[in-house]
């Protein structure tokens, strides 16, 4: 269960406002009058809308910074609206021009809708449940067995309207196998309902609990007649909305108006929030322990505990919470069991190691150490189950898992295959655990481990797909960085593939948050690899492919050389004549905005083309935005002035320079996303428009029923992804994707 629970309330991005306390910078405003940035660009010919500029210019920690289209920013800009839709109107039009679209369209359709893909397991009293997206299905549906006999609980394509489709976005499974708490958003928007279902009968109960982040379902209680939930707090216009998070108690059958607040905001509480943290709360069964997580966009959190009987269930937040943990611990998953708890932490172990320390005198100082650190191995994921916990190491991209009996040593469990295991389940009173496994080249598949017989067996679940293919190969390399790194770098491509420098050829990047770009089948990157294309996947520093090191070394002031490593990778490729500047785009999206869109603002002749996807390609003004201060801790403090200076280094928006010749930059970006702000988007595309002197198209692809790409159906992917490489192929010169 605690598999689901690890990162429930550690998000990839995480809401926040700017402390009240905090200097605003002065800011000199004068509309219509040309910034020097943005000075003496060329006349451009008919095209997209060109958007306004002003003279907004930031003077702060001694340095001037112009901000030409801060009009933009806000959470409901009318103005801005109507510049974006323009965008969209113009960019669909140019993006249906090229003749070999229709084709790469139709073959991506084939692709992708022969799979049947599986995820998401939970597993409670000899109940399955799971996350399905059958051959032919455009969204993500629940399902569960019956005797072998699949039943689908939840199917999002009966849930939506005639404006915005449904799409499920969390859920839970009561321990005792009978219940789900579900979240479902619509439009892609993420924030949501949250509803129970009953397993036997598929039928909702009548709780409905509103305001609810999509990624966070109920924490059943041990008795599996109530749950606490994470909810979004109503804010004042013009505050975050999604700020002030509160953890409240529900019990079935109660209208949710009479739920308690267990955690919130109350200024003589025992454990304290901030406004940008979101809490969650849990209760593992066969444990009388409440615990608290409080978090955000990072790994580590803040660590509190108390007894289920001393929950001030008045609602006056006056629990006495035992805390465990402050940030500076590097805690990122905690687990009771018995009379202590266990704790994963990389303080004074950037590779990770297990400690535990007793629930009633939770001292970290005296913590006891149970599993150590891997001197070769970073430490990627834990569950527990009643005979123990199951151990996930990353061992140069791959998975090693292993079984530690409680305070026993590390066994390691043979795995039928190379490759990553993910989606780890457990039933915290049973023994064993289920996993799925996987690699680049082929779909993954769910196996079993019983440890009395030490067996791992196939359960018959599997993702399916006839884009395997026995043509595909995936390099993996190490490319020379900054400071002597080696940086892997996974290039899949067909096995004949000729070394000639003509392949048409897409980098792919994240490297936020210590997030792993681990290995994973996507049946599309056929329709891209038969016609002679490369993708490459590059593990750059600020990721977590290398354990703490590897992601603080890429992240905050040290976020550039992330950045160095993508234009590294790309230069390997180049050298080692996969590919061609030519013929070499970029891709990424969301934090993988700042990665890609700087690293084609540092070297624009180095690349054709890019791709940005919902962008956080102005970082040095996320305060400003809907999602912002949690986000402190990934690239530092606007409001100090180290933090204001690196975080000006590393902001695509600002280091796009007037008469420079930009390669081919599509933007996509989807209306309802509250994860990134569009208004991002919207600046860096009216700033490269109005700057790139290459004559090559800046176009901004707009969706109107998504957000930040979660929760999607297959074919708004499948129309993005026809659009995405038709743009990339006209800008490589490609011959049937020249427009007519």
């Amino acid at each position: 269960m605690l598999a689901r629970m690890r990162h429930l309330f550690v998000l990839v991005l995480a809401a926040c406002c700017p402390p009240p306390a905090a200097k605003a910078p002065e800011v000199v405003k004068v509309v219509a009058v040309p910034t020097p940035a943005d000075a003496a660009v060329p006349a451009v010919p008919p095209g997209p809308p060109i958007a306004r500029r002003d003279a907004t210019i930031d003077h702060l920690f001694n340095l001037e910074v112009a901000d030409p289209y801060r009009w933009m920013e806000g959470l409901d800009n009318a103005d801005f609206k109507t510049w974006l839709r323009a965008q969209g109107d113009y960019a669909a039009a140019e993006l249906a021009k090229p003749p070999g679209r229709a084709k790469l369209h139709a073959r991506i359709r084939e692709l992708g809708l022969d799979v049947s893909a599986v995820w998401g397991l939970q597993i409670a009293n000899g109940r399955t449940i799971y996350s399905i997206l059958p051959a032919n299905a455009q969204l993500g549906k629940l399902a569960t067995r019956d005797g072998g006999v699949e039943r689908i609980l939840i199917d999002p394509e009966k849930l939506g309207t005639a404006e915005h489709h449904a799409s499920l976005n969390a859920y839970t499974l009561s321990p005792d196998g009978t219940s789900i708490s579900y979240v479902i958003s619509m439009g892609g928007g993420e924030a949501g309902e949250l509803h129970v279902m009953s397993v036997a009968t598929g039928k909702d109960l009548a709780d409905v609990i509103e305001r609810i982040w999509g990624e966070g379902a109920g924490a059943w209680l041990p008795d599996s007649k109530g749950f606490f939930y994470t909810q979004n707090v109503p804010q004042p216009a013009g505050v975050d909305p999604m700020t002030g998070k509160i953890v409240r108690l529900h019990r079935l059958g109660q209208p949710a108006a009479k739920d308690i607040t267990i955690l919130g905001r109350e200024p003589d509480a025992t454990f304290k929030l901030a406004p940008e943290e979101w809490p969650g709360a849990w209760i593992v069964p066969g444990t009388s322990w409440v615990l608290v997580s409080v978090g955000g966009a990072h790994a580590d959190q803040r660590i509190a505990v108390a007894k289920l009987s001393e929950l001030d269930l008045a609602g006056t937040s006056k629990t006495p919470w035992r805390v465990v943990s402050g940030y500076a611990d590097g805690i990122d998953w905690v687990y009771p069991h018995g009379d202590r708890l266990y704790l994963e932490t990389f303080k004074d172990a950037p590779n990770r190691k297990l400690v535990s320390v007793p629930l009633a005198k939770p001292d970290l100082s005296k913590a006891r150490l149970e599993i150590a650190e891997a001197p070769d191995a970073s430490m990627a994921g834990l569950v527990a189950a009643k005979d123990g916990i199951y151990v996930v190491h990353n061992v140069d991209g791959r998975a090693k898992v292993s079984r530690w009996p409680w305070q026993g040593k590390l066994q390691p469990i043979a795995l039928p295959m190379d490759g990553w295991a993910h989606d780890l389940a457990t039933d915290d009173l049973r023994d064993g655990v289920t996993l799925q496994l996987e690699d680049w080249l082929h779909p993954g598949r769910y196996f079993a481990y019983d440890p009395a017989r030490k067996q791992l067996v196939a359960t018959g679940l599997a993702s399916t797909s006839g884009a395997v293919s026995d043509k595909v190969v995936a390099d993996e390399v190490l490319v020379p960085a900054e400071g002597g790194a080696k940086v892997p770098l996974t290039i899949l491509h067909l096995a004949n593939l000729a070394l000639d420098g003509s392949h048409p050829t897409i980098v792919n990047g994240y490297g936020a948050y210590g997030s792993s770009q681990t290995p994973g089948f996507v049946a599309t990157r056929l329709a891209w690899l038969e016609r002679g294309g490369v993708i490459a996947v590059a593990h750059v520093r600020g990721g977590g492919e290398k354990g703490r090191t590897w992601q603080d070394g890429g992240s905050r002031e040290h976020k550039m050389t992330g950045i160095r490593d993508v234009i590294a990778c790309s230069e390997y490729l180049i050298a080692t004549k996969y590919t061609s500047a030519s013929k070499l785009a970029l891709e990424g999206g969301s934090a993988g905005g700042i990665l890609m869109g700087r690293a084609m603002t540092e070297r624009p002749d180095l690349f054709a083309a890019v791709h940005l996807a919902a962008g956080m390609v102005n970082p040095l003004r996320i305060l400003a935005a809907e999602n912002g201060a949690n986000q402190k801790s990934e690239l530092g403090d606007p409001e100090t002035e180290g933090g204001y200076k690196s975080i000006l280094e590393m902001d695509p928006y600002q280091h796009v320079k007037a008469n420079t010749p930009y390669p081919a930059v599509l933007f996509t970006v989807g209306l309802n996303d509250h994860r990134v702000a569009p208004w991002m988007t919207g600046k860096m595309a009216a700033r490269l428009l109005a700057s790139t002197a290459s004559g090559k198209p800046i176009l901004v692809r707009v969706e109107s029923d998504a957000g930040h790409g979660i929760g999607s159906t297959r074919d708004q992917g499948y129309a993005e992804r026809a659009d995405v490489w038709s743009f990339l192929l006209a800008a490589f010169g490609e011959p049937d994707f020249a427009a007519r």
